[in-house]
């Protein structure tokens, strides 16, 4: 089973440390969102990417499967007053989201952790959009004083062909900043259909 991150550590998360190597600004500018998108983060944590995101665009899912997260988030908004955001509490292989429902699927070091890759892959098929993406951000694989240990991480290019195994074809590769990869898929089956 992969490890999880641990709630109770849930400040890391929002240091000014980690905003100083993963910019959620800059990150969320690079994933070309807008009022319109439907943006769901599959492993939110305490929302420090569903959060401003909820500036940009229409609907946020705030996704994980801690509850301790959700809590976090929940009361992050309930403080600023954000209408659109949504919590739910998902478990291991499955997401909470209707067919067709979501613009952007957004996992920000999250695939290394998971244990069932293939569900997680067919259901954000099932949810995304025609024409939607999913972004993952991971860490580097490399050493590190930071993060999660190096045989625990995945390499860009064996996240991209796990996900091109679950019918995704990668779109770009973006810099998350010195430790962190960002990629971009679309589903091979849209692109198939030509769009």
């Amino acid at each position: 089973m992969a490890h999880k991150f641990n709630a109770k550590k849930a400040e890391i998360l929002d240091s000014a440390d980690r905003r100083k190597f993963l910019n959620p600004d800059s990150i969320l500018q690079k994933a070309g969102l807008s009022r319109d998108t439907v943006f769901a983060d599959l492993g939110c944590g305490s929302g420090y990417f569903a959060i401003p995101a909820s500036l940009i665009v229409k609907k946020v899912y705030a996704i994980d499967v801690q509850q301790e997260m959700l809590d976090i988030v929940r009361e992050k908004i309930r403080v600023v007053k954000l209408p659109n955001i949504e919590i739910l509490l998902s478990n291991e292989s499955s997401i909470p989201l209707p067919d067709n429902s979501v613009d952007v699927l957004f996992m920000a070091n999250v695939f290394h952790e998971l244990d069932d890759r293939v569900a997680i892959l067919r259901e954000a098929k099932r949810i995304l959009s025609g024409s939607g993406r999913m972004i993952i951000i991971d860490w580097k694989k490399m050493e590190m004083e930071m993060g999660p240990p190096i045989e625990e991480r995945l390499s860009e290019d064996e996240v991209v062909s796990i996900c091109e195994d679950g019918d995704f074809r990668i779109q770009e590769r973006l810099h998350a900043g010195a430790y962190n990869y960002m990629l971009v898929f679309v589903r091979t089956e849209y692109e198939r259909r030509g769009r």
